[in-house]
């Protein structure tokens, strides 16, 4: 990732907008960020990973510290960074969250935290751009995406700040992991370790589940053996344990059964002989009943018989004759049934022949059956028209449908489309009033101090008109006191001269010859002068010299009270800015009006952004809607054109195939119905040919049979005619009465009744029959008994069968899964995998091996060849195998733990770590471009040989086209590093920028 522009407004120290151009900074590879302690140093690189993740880079420090303290509380703060990475380059910006006044009333409101995200073309366009998001949740995912880093993996790769130095190089392996996953883009060894071991885990399931139906078989055996609980459980264990015990045990479980069947078998067999005896003792006792019973039913019968002997002859003789005239009557209605059946058909053939069309009644059969042909031919040449007849009232309806929907369709369109295009002039039009309303309120300030000085001006502008109005009154009275003080200086003048000239006249008195003078020394005194009446006396002069002091204290104070007002006068007239009164309060009242419109402005900015973010995700909404609704109403158009057209042919096929009928139905059924008839009128023709023929026959077969029975004419015969169900009667009653009187002769005289003795007495039949229910309720209960074990036998085979199947299944499955669940064991860390090193881990472990390798190299100059890395793959404890780091100290030849290192050892090891992770980075394709790394603090704690060697490196950087920042306060550095961003303190304690580069 390459940083590129970075501006911060009210962010931290930094109480206006600071901006940083890291192009130009950075364009020699290594740039110098100094400052004091608190400065705001690491505050830059809060707001990058601000920027970038919306939060800081101190894990443990609140976010909304990022605002800073010292700027207007109306100011927005604001971070905006474009940066490039391999995905593309971006300008992000991001507000966090913060208070500012309201708008109106006391008191204030919180500001929720916003994002905008676009994508750019030219690192140059601060302005313009895609605009991808202003969805915070949506432009959070899209910058992780892009950089390929989580914010922690942000600054222990990309950022490494204050307190937070050395933690990649002391992370847990788990985190090393997933850091080093994502920065060397190996996801795709872990999806291919997760496939394999799902397919470990697939086999193992296969595996259980072939377990499970041994369980299965074996407790479906041990329900049909009804074995106990125990020993269920015992052949459960030994399907898992011991296979080849379990066939024993399951051979033993079918003997035993085997055996109990044969048990019931033979006490089977020993309850049926004894039911066998029990019923034939009441068979035999029975049966001696029913001998006398049917010795006295005989002799019954016989006697009754005896009565109807006569009446039976006579029917006998009866009986002969209607059997003489019984050949006779079968011509007879043979006859009859031939007249008929004649009539019948030449019936039958009027009704076939006025239903069939009259051009074909007088046709022969063979024409007949040509037209009947040819009809069935022409329905059978209907069927697809029937089916398409059918189906086309559903094709109908279905193309209603699709055109009621079409035209719902493009109303949607038409509704959308309007208002589509409708929103671009609503939005411009809200965007101009948002603009105007921005720029109104932005005006806000400016305003607000316009209004505070016309205020002021109207103020100032009324006392100037005041303070002029006392000027000529200040201006005479110190022009009066002036003269006053100037008329008393002349007479004090006139009495001090008077008193000099005074002066002489006391000295000529007091002068005495040989003294000197006390004005010119002189001892000789030859004219003295002599005083005057009206002299001025010392008293005078310091009288009037107090007269004079007081007017011209008088006359100082009316000066300077004109000077003051003269002064007040110039003030005002500078503070009103030469304005009058009605000037100045004209622009009072337009400075307040003003005020008042940005006041409401500001309020107009809040609901006109939410207005144009509504309607600009309404137009998203509607542009989604409308590209839905047109590729539904192109795939509706076509389905409408192809239904249209296929109805169209079909609705001509089915009227063809109509021939003018209702439908194609009708026609069929008519030409149906119409070889139908034609069918019945040939049958009809046959049919009556036939009666005709069969009536000439039997009429001359009836005049035999009537001359060779004996009778002379019809008559004769009808009257010894009874009919055959008559004689056949008759008959059955003669044989019966002979069969009656056979049977009772036969009983009484046959050898089973010969020894019956109608007195003798007879066994209890109920006591017998009692025991031989007892037998047989004891025969089924041991039939079902063995019946049931030998059905247990059967379904116990079965089960057994079922087992060894289900074993040999099992062990199949294990064959065939053996490779599965190695190498998803293996692969998973587990197993024969001695290390518990999965595969994802083995990947990174190599990548991790050459950054050690790669850190090595920088190491050993830092250190001067006395540490190197190792890697370690060491287990503590039940932990897997993984990314552990030692240091081999050469000095002692012994390997310590990172944790023992000093502080500068930690920052030299760790700032190697970090130059060699980005080195191997930048050398593997698919990872993480780490274009740019702050280095934040550390420097302090190196002495100045290592100093040296580090700078040399860090130096060495630009060669690979990286940018390193170099966060410090440390002073040899100054003179070290050409480009610098210094940060500033002012005397008010906020901070300012300055960048050499």
């Amino acid at each position: 990732m390459q940083l590129h522009h970075l501006s911060m407004t009210a962010i931290g120290p930094y109480a206006g907008t600071e901006v940083i151009d890291f192009t130009t900074v950075g364009r020699a590879g290594l740039f110098l960020l100094e400052g004091p302690t608190g400065s705001g140093k690491s505050t830059i690189i809060d707001a990058i990973t601000f920027a970038l993740y919306g939060k800081v880079a101190q894990a443990s420090a609140d976010v909304e510290r990022i605002h800073s303290h010292h700027a207007d509380p109306r100011t927005v703060p604001v971070v905006v960074l474009v940066f490039e990475t391999q995905s593309g380059l971006y300008r992000v910006q991001r507000t966090p969250r913060f208070e500012r006044p309201k708008s109106r009333g006391e008191g204030s409101t919180v500001q929720q935290p916003t994002i905008k995200l676009w994508r750019l073309q030219t690192p140059d366009d601060l302005d313009g751009g895609e605009l991808l998001s202003t969805n915070i949740g949506d432009c959070d995912d899209e910058i992780t995406r892009a950089v390929g880093l989580t914010r922690d993996q942000f600054v222990q790769t990309v950022i490494l700040p204050q307190g937070e130095f050395a933690t990649f190089l002391r992370a847990r392996s788990e985190d090393k992991g997933k850091l080093l996953e994502k920065v060397f883009g190996t996801a795709f060894f872990r999806r291919v370790q997760d496939e394999i071991v799902e397919a470990g885990r697939a086999a193992q399931a296969l595996r259980q589940s072939a377990v499970d139906e041994i369980r299965l078989a074996v407790h479906a055996l041990a329900v049909s053996a009804g074995l106990e609980t125990e020993r269920r459980d015992v052949l459960e264990a030994l399907s898992r344990t011991d296979p080849e015990a379990l066939e024993s045990e399951l051979a033993q479980v079918v003997d035993e059964l085997t055996t109990r069947e044969r048990h019931a078998g033979k006490a089977s067999r020993e309850a049926i002989e004894t039911h066998k005896q029990m019923a034939d003792m009441v068979g035999d006792a029975r049966l001696r009943m029913q001998r006398r019973e049917r010795l006295l039913e005989l002799q019954r019968q016989e006697h009754d018989l005896g009565k109807q002997a006569v009446r039976f002859a006579e029917l006998r003789t009866e009986v002969d004759r209607a059997q003489e005239a019984q050949p006779v009557a079968g011509a007879v209605r043979t006859l009859a049934l031939s007249e008929g059946h004649l009539r019948a058909a030449e019936a039958r053939l009027r009704r076939a022949r006025d239903v069939v069309d009259p051009t074909l009644r007088d046709r022969e059969p063979a024409g007949l059956r040509e037209a009947a042909a040819h009809a069935r031919e022409v329905v059978g040449s209907l069927t697809g028209a029937i089916a398409l007849e059918d189906a086309l009232p559903g094709r109908v309806r279905e193309l209603a449908q699709l055109r009621e929907r079409l035209d719902g369709i493009r109303r949607s369109v038409t509704t959308v489309t309007t208002e589509l295009e409708a929103l671009p002039a609503t939005i411009a039009t809200h965007e101009q009033a948002l603009t105007e309303a921005r720029r109104v309120a932005a005006l806000l300030d400016g305003r607000t101090v316009e209004g505070e000085r016309a205020k002021e001006r109207l103020e100032a502008a009324t006392a100037h008109e005041a303070a002029t109005a006392r000027v000529p009154r200040s201006e005479s009275a110190a022009t009066e006191a002036l003269s006053v003080v100037a008329a008393a200086e002349t007479a004090l003048a006139a009495l001090r001269l008077a008193r000099i000239e005074g002066i002489a006249g006391e000295l000529g008195l007091s002068l005495v010859d040989g003294d000197p003078c006390p004005v010119c020394g002189s001892v000789e005194h030859p004219s003295p002068a002599h005083p005057t009446l009206d002299a001025v006396t010392p008293e005078q002069i310091e009288a009037e010299e107090a007269r004079v002091v007081r007017l011209r204290e008088q006359a100082t104070r009316a000066t300077e009270a004109l000077g003051a007002l003269r002064s007040e006068v110039r003030e005002l007239a500078v503070r009103c800015e030469g304005l009058d009164v009605v000037t100045a309060r004209a622009r009072a009242v337009a400075a307040a009006d003003d005020l008042a419109a940005s006041v409401r402005a500001a309020s107009d900015v809040e609901a006109g952004s939410a207005r144009v973010a509504e309607l600009r995700d309404r137009v998203d909404t509607l542009s989604a809607q409308a590209s839905r609704l047109g590729a539904d109403l192109a795939r509706t158009e076509q389905s409408v054109a192809d239904l249209e057209a296929r109805t169209t042919e079909e609705t001509s096929v089915v009227s063809a195939a109509r021939d003018g009928h209702p439908s194609v139905t009708a026609r069929r059924d008519d030409l149906v119905a119409g070889a139908a008839r034609i069918d019945a009128l040939i049958d009809a023709l046959g049919q009556r040919d036939v009666a005709a023929a069969a009536v000439a026959e039997d009429t001359a077969a009836r005049d035999a049979d009537l001359a060779q029975f004996g009778f002379a004419d019809v008559a004769e015969w009808m009257s010894a005619n009874r009919g055959a169900e008559w004689i056949n009667a008759r008959t059955r009653e003669i044989a019966e009465f002979e069969r009656a009187c056979t049977q009772v002769r036969a009983g009484l005289t046959g050898p089973e009744l010969a020894d019956v003795q109608l007195d003798a007495l007879f066994d209890d039949i109920e006591q017998l029959e009692a025991l031989a229910a007892a037998a047989k309720k004891e025969l089924e209960a041991a039939t079902n008994e063995h019946g049931s074990l030998r059905d247990q036998v059967k379904r116990t085979k079965r089960r057994v069968a079922d087992v060894r199947e289900a074993m040999t299944g099992n062990a199949a499955v294990i064959a065939r899964t053996a490779d599965a669940v190695r190498v998803g064991q293996l692969v998973a860390g587990n197993g024969d995998n001695q290390l518990n090193l999965d595969l994802a881990k083995y990947v990174l472990i190599r990548r991790f091996t050459e950054v050690l390798s790669a850190a090595n190299t920088e190491l050993g100059r830092f250190s001067g060849g006395r540490y190197t890395l190792e890697h370690t793959d060491a287990k503590k404890g039940n932990a897997k195998s993984g990314l552990g780091v030692r240091v081999h100290d050469m000095h002692t030849n012994q390997v310590r733990e990172v944790g023992t290192l000093s502080g500068g050892e930690t920052f030299y090891v760790s700032l190697s770590l970090a130059l060699a992770l980005a080195e191997v980075v930048r050398a593997e394709s698919g990872g993480v471009d780490l274009g740019t790394l702050f280095v934040d603090e550390g420097f302090g704690t190196l002495d100045p040989d290592v100093l040296d060697d580090v700078m040399h490196t860090l130096e060495g950087l630009r060669e690979g086209g990286r940018t390193v920042g170099i966060v410090s306060h440390v002073t040899e550095l100054k003179s070290r590093v050409a480009d610098r961003i210094e940060v500033l303190v002012k005397p008010d304690r906020t901070s300012t920028l300055r960048i050499t580069a």
